[in-house]
């Protein structure tokens, strides 16, 4: 049965007795702008409680304790064996930082992201041509879903952060990362309600409608992306300088014609 390792309280009466201004802060949980996420709702985290957000994480997919490294040079990324049967967690706590995972919701659901990985390491989707796409897309609509189980875990920053990330030949546009939280989180819902949900990886049964509801968004992106690539990697082209036609005052051409004229005579 799906799981729930989250406190069994409501979001709504633990920010009325925690914070007088809980109204405001309740409306804004699944949106952000700017001034929410670096401004408003900030936590100071500690290593414990990172460490608590990856063991919560991992418990709730029932996946080891990751081996856990913050050296990275990205905001986050996984690392696994060839069968999946470790796991190495690397993230950059400043980087997380300044992007605006800066409290313990955000902190979360990044955490929820990455282990997906680990969840979906042999799971293959083939709804487009790049399939490390969908992993991400699916690896999302998995955070979605995640943040609707127990408490309501806010989005909105999550979300913000996603849609400041361009596309590249890895991942999607972030706009659409952050327009799959929210899709998986209204999947969930729904199959909860019908009570057709055992496993939150059954959300992904949903993941091919919404690819194919924006197939053609996808497909133009990656278009673009593989043409940026393509010029990006384009060799430079090389045309000869003539050094002769230069001036005689020119000084590479002086070397030039007594470098050739000692060839010359060697010859």
């Amino acid at each position: 049965m799906l799981k729930d390792v989250n406190d069994p309280k409501n979001a709504y009466n633990e920010l009325m007795t925690k914070d007088p201004m809980f109204w405001a802060k309740f409306i804004r949980r699944h949106q952000a702008n700017f001034f929410d996420v670096h401004f408003h709702d900030k936590e100071i985290l500690t290593e414990k409680d990172i460490y608590n957000a990856i063991k919560r994480v991992a418990t709730f997919f029932d996946l080891p304790m990751p081996i856990v490294n913050e050296r990275a040079e990205i905001l986050a990324e996984v690392v696994t064996s060839e069968n999946a049967e470790e796991t190495e967690l690397y993230y950059n706590t400043k980087l997380m930082y300044e992007a605006g995972i800066n409290n313990n919701d955000t902190l979360t659901l990044a955490f929820v992201h990455e282990l997906a990985h680990e969840l979906l390491f042999n799971v293959r989707f083939m709804l487009i041509e790049n399939e490390l796409w969908i992993q991400e897309l699916a690896a999302d609509m998995l955070v979605g879903a995640f943040s609707t189980i127990g408490d309501d875990v806010a989005t909105g920053k999550y979300k913000y952060v996603l849609r400041q990330l361009p596309a590249s030949m890895t991942h999607p546009d972030g706009t659409l990362r952050a327009a799959i939280v929210e899709y998986g989180r209204e999947y969930i819902t729904q199959m909860r309600k019908q009570g057709e949900i055992d496993d939150i990886q059954e959300v992904l049964k949903g993941l091919p409608a919404f690819v194919y509801g924006h197939y053609q968004e996808l497909q133009d992106s990656w278009n673009d992306v593989q043409l940026e690539d393509d010029q990006d990697n384009v060799p430079v082209e090389t045309v000869p300088i003539d050094y002769e036609s230069s001036p005689d005052t020119n000084l590479i051409k002086q070397y030039y014609l007594k470098h050739k004229n000692r060839k010359d005579d060697d010859i």
